[in-house]
């Protein structure tokens, strides 16, 4: 039987899909760097011109790949080695997220919460799926494996330190905010989904949400100071910053972009 390319399940013959990941399956193919056409992902040499993939051949470089998770694939490490990398990853989105010299405390906070078994269980798992890609692909596989160890540690860093690190990380990031790791685009609804990351509730800004009800002189005021939408453009929300409440600065959001002005300066906007 042939193996499924994602998780090295067995295909049954004539399957368009793994029966257990759901992937596609077809045989993956990587370039040839000296013809540029495409061979078996698992090839040695071009099946087009020859070229020797694991070495040099025909003048032509040999092309390595350098990780960004060095692993050296021991089984018996394997799941110690996935754990240190992880808190290498941790340390990262301390020093660019929240406060680096609070890092021991969040190195502490790991061990004594109950995230360290749940991580001990996705250690082992992320272990084992990596270790399944290394023995079905080699050298080959090595930037999907950095693609999955990356997600994963996204998923659990975010899990990590929005649960159990509120007290740590400066700034308060909503539980509900975890439901979008996997978000789509065109299949989410992002009218919830800002209502989630925004968590207007905590906030002591004006906020109006209902453009037939908010009182026209401060929509007119806000469309003439800094909302320069189109007219197909959905508004979200609008936020007055105005320090008497006239809502000629601020900032808005729409499904294109976001708009605002400050006191003192010039309208300005980002666009999606």
């Amino acid at each position: 039987m042939n193996l499924c390319p994602n998780c090295a399940a067995d295909i049954i013959p004539g399957s368009k899909f793994c029966n257990r990941c759901g992937d596609k399956v077809a045989e993956r193919m990587k370039p040839c760097p000296a013809c540029e056409e495409q061979s078996p992902l698992a090839s040695v040499f071009c099946h087009h011109c020859g070229f020797h993939f694991e070495g040099r051949h025909r003048g032509v470089e040999e092309r390595r790949y350098e990780p960004i998770y060095a692993l050296d694939f021991d089984p018996d490490t394997l799941t110690e080695q996935v754990k240190a990398l992880f808190f290498r990853s941790l340390r990262c989105r301390v020093e660019e997220e929240h406060d680096v010299n609070k890092y021991s405390d969040y190195v502490e906070r790991f061990y004594q919460s109950r995230f360290r078994e749940i991580y001990e269980l996705r250690a082992e798992q992320i272990g084992e799926d990596v270790l399944i890609q290394w023995e079905r692909f080699g050298s080959e596989g090595l930037p999907e494996i950095d693609q999955r160890i990356g997600r994963s540690f996204e998923g659990l860093l975010d899990f990590f330190i929005i649960q159990y690190c509120p007290d740590l990380n400066g700034v308060i990031l909503p539980p509900a905010i975890l439901k979008y790791e996997k978000a789509q685009p065109g299949k989410t609804d992002l009218w919830l989904m800002i209502q989630d990351f925004l968590d207007f509730e905590r906030e002591q800004e004006v906020f109006h949400f209902d453009f037939i009800s908010m009182r026209a002189d401060l929509l007119t005021n806000a469309c003439k100071n800094y909302l320069f939408a189109e007219r197909k453009e959905k508004v979200f929300f609008i936020c007055d910053l105005s320090l008497k409440g006239t809502c000629k600065e601020g900032f808005a959001m729409t499904d294109r972009g976001i708009y605002w002005r400050a006191p003192f300066d010039k309208a300005r906007k980002l666009l999606f």
